[in-house]
C-alpha cells in the first residue's frame, strides 16, 4: 500500500484536470483536490507503527522490481511533506479564489499542478530505485517550473525559463551519472548498488556528476542563480512548496548516495561549497528590499547548512534540518504572502504586521527557528550539524548563524513598524500560518527540549551587528543589475550561468581525479 501515497495525488491530479476540461462544478474540483491532498495520510498512519517498511512493487525481487520504503532516512521528510501540503492545500483554496489567475492556466487548474508536484515529491521520498527517483524528480521539477510560469507577477516567465534551462543541464548530468552507475554495478536499486559497488574512477566521476546535479537542483551557491527569482516570483503557496519541499528532493538524493555509496572523497569540496553558500547568501539577503527575495536567499543559505551536514557524513543531521527547514520556511512564505496580498507590494519598507498580533507572533517564531534558537525546531537540526564540525568550521558555523539572525532582525524591524493597513485580514490564511508556527514550537520541544544560554549571546551579537549595519546604511545598498531585462539580456544571462555550471563541473572532476 505504501506506493499509493504517491499514486493518489497523481490520480487526483488527473481527475481535477478532467474536471476542468469538462467544466464540472467548482465543488467537485475542490473535493477532488482535497482528496488528493489528504488521502496519503491514511496510508502513512496505517504504517506508522510498522516502520521500517520495505516492499518491492509487484512482488518482484530487488533485481527486477522497484523498491519503496518508509524508514529512518525518509520518515521525517514524508511526515513534513504531508503536513506542509495539507496546510498549503487549504491555504490555496482561499488564495487562488481571491487572487484570480489570468491566462491559459487559471486558479482551479493550479490544483492539478500542485497535486502533480505532491505526487512527484512523495515518489522521490519513497523510492529506493535510482531511475525511479529520476522519473519522480522530473515530474516534480516540471510541475514546479510551470507553477512559477503561471504567476501573474512581472518577470515570472523569465524566472521560469531560467529555471527550465538549469533543470535541463542538471538532469542531463544526473542521467549520465545513472548510466555509469548501472554499467558498473548492474543495478539501479540502491541496496544492490551498495553491494556491488567498487570505488573505481568511473564510479567517483558518476557520484561527482550526480552531486553537481543535486547542488544545482537544490539551488546551492554558486549554482543557485535560478532560485531567488523563481521562489520570489511564484504565488505565495507555490513559494512555500518550492522553498519548503521541492529543494528537499535533491537533498534526499544526496542522502541516498551518502547512505548507500561512499562519498568521503567529496567531503572537502562539499564543505567549501556549503560554507560559501551560507555566507554569500547572507550578504545577498542583507542587501535585498524585496521581502520574498530575502526569504529566497535565506533558502540558498539554509541549503548550505544542510549540505554542510552531508559533507560531514551526518545523514541524520541533514534529514533533521531538512525537516525543520521545510516546516518553518514554508510557514514564513505563507505568512509573508498574507502581507503581500494585503498591501499589494513586496517592498519590505511598505509592509507591516504590527496590527496583526497573530501573524506577528508567527513570523517571530519562524525567524527565531531559522536562526537556530532553542527550543524551536531549528535548534534541533543545527545542533546535529554542529556536532560534526571542529576547528575553524565551528567559527564559520556561528558566523553563519549570527548572519542569519541579522537579516531576520532587519526583516522584523521593518515589519513591526506601524503603517496603514491594506486589505482586511484573511482569517483562514492567517490561521494556517499560525498552525505552522505552533508545529514549529511543538516539534522543537519534542525533539530538543532544551534552552541554550548561548542563544542569547548569538541574538545579542546579531542585534549589535544589525545596529552597526543600520548606522552605516548598509541595508540601503542595492545589488547592481548585470543583465538587461530584454530577451538579449536573458540570453547573455543563461550563457553566463551555463559557463559557471561547466566550470563548476570541471573543477569538481579535476579535484576527484587528481
Amino acid at each position: 500500500m505504501v506506493p499509493l501515497m504517491a499514486v493518489f495525488p497523481l490520480l487526483c491530479a488527473f481527475l481535477v484536470s478532467l474536471s476542468n476540461i469538462f467544466r464540472l462544478s467548482e465543488r467537485y474540483i475542490k473535493a477532488s483536490f482535497l482528496v488528493g491532498i489528504f488521502s496519503p495520510w491514511s496510508i502513512f498512519i496505517l504504517n506508522m507503527s510498522d516502520h521500517p517498511v520495505e516492499t518491492v512493487l509487484g512482488g518482484w525481487s530487488r533485481i527486477a522490481g522497484i523498491e519503496v520504503a518508509i524508514g529512518s532516512l525518509n520518515y521525517q521528510l514524508i511526515l513534513v511533506e504531508l503536513i506542509v501540503f495539507s496546510l498549503v492545500g487549504v491555504y490555496s483554496l482561499s488564495y487562488f479564489e481571491d487572487n484570480k489567475k489570468e491566462g491559459p492556466v487559471r486558479g482551479k487548474q493550479m490544483f492539478t499542478l500542485i497535486l502533480l508536484l505532491y505526487g512527484g515529491i512523495m515518489g522521490c521520498f519513497l523510492t529506493r530505485d535510482l531511475l525511479n527517483f529520476l522519473v519522480y524528480s522530473e515530474i516534480a521539477s516540471i510541475a514546479s517550473i510551470i507553477l512559477v510560469a503561471c504567476s501573474n507577477e512581472k518577470g515570472a516567465k523569465r524566472a521560469s525559463y531560467r529555471y527550465l534551462m538549469l533543470f535541463f543541464l542538471s538532469s542531463f548530468l544526473l542521467i549520465f551519472s545513472i548510466g555509469i552507475i548501472y554499467v558498473k554495478t548492474g543495478s539501479l536499486n540502491f541496496y544492490l548498488i551498495s553491494q556491488n559497488l567498487v570505488m573505481s574512477r568511473e564510479i567517483k566521476v558518476a557520484i561527482t556528476l550526480a552531486f553537481v546535479a543535486f547542488i544545482t537542483k537544490a539551488g546551492i551557491f554558486p549554482l543557485h542563480y535560478w532560485l531567488p527569482d523563481a521562489h520570489s516570483k511564484a504565488d505565495a503557496p507555490v513559494s512555500a512548496l518550492l522553498s519548503g519541499l521541492t529543494v528537499k528532493v535533491p537533498v534526499f538524493g544526496m542522502l541516498l548516495f551518502l547512505v548507500y555509496t561512499d562519498i568521503e572523497f567529496l567531503t572537502l569540496p562539499l564543505m567549501i561549497v556549503a560554507f560559501s553558500s551560507i555566507l554569500f547568501s547572507i550578504v545577498m539577503a542583507i542587501l535585498q528590499k524585496n521581502v520574498k527575495k530575502i526569504l529566497a536567499y535565506s533558502t540558498v543559505s539554509q541549503m548550505g547548512f544542510i549540505l554542510l551536514a552531508i559533507a560531514t557524513l551526518n545523514a541524520a543531521a541533514a534529514a533533521n534540518y531538512a525537516f525543520a527547514h521545510a516546516l518553518f520556511k514554508s510557514g514564513l512564505f505563507l505568512g509573508i504572502g498574507v502581507l503581500i496580498t494585503r498591501y499589494g507590494t513586496k517592498d519590505i519598507d511598505e509592509l507591516s504586521c504590527k496590527n496583526d498580533n497573530l501573524l506577528m507572533l508567527s513570523i517571530i517564531i519562524f525567524t527565531l527557528a531559522i536562526g537556530g534558537v532553542s527550543p524551536l525546531i531549528g535548534a534541533f537540526g543545527k545542533q546535529g550539524i554542529l556536532s560534526g564540525l571542529s576547528g575553524f568550521g565551528v567559527y564559520l558555523f556561528y558566523i553563519g548563524s549570527i548572519g542569519t539572525l541579522i537579516y531576520f532582525i532587519n526583516l522584523n524591524y521593518s515589519l513591526f513598524n506601524l503603517k496603514s493597513l491594506g486589505k482586511q485580514y484573511r482569517s483562514i490564511e492567517g490561521m494556517i500560518t499560525f498552525i505552522v508556527a505552533i508545529l514549529t514550537i511543538a516539534f522543537g520541544i519534542y525533539y530538543y527540549p532544551k534552552l541554550k544560554p548561548l542563544d542569547l549571546i548569538l541574538i545579542g551579537a546579531a542585534f549589535l551587528a544589525f545596529l552597526i549595519l543600520k548606522y552605516l546604511h548598509i541595508f540601503e545598498k542595492k545589488v547592481p543589475r548585470i543583465f538587461s531585462k530584454d530577451v538579449e539580456g536573458l540570453g547573455g544571462e543563461i550563457n553566463l550561468y551555463a559557463a559557471i555550471f561547466v566550470f563548476f563541473n570541471i573543477s569538481f572532476l579535476i579535484y576527484v581525479l587528481h
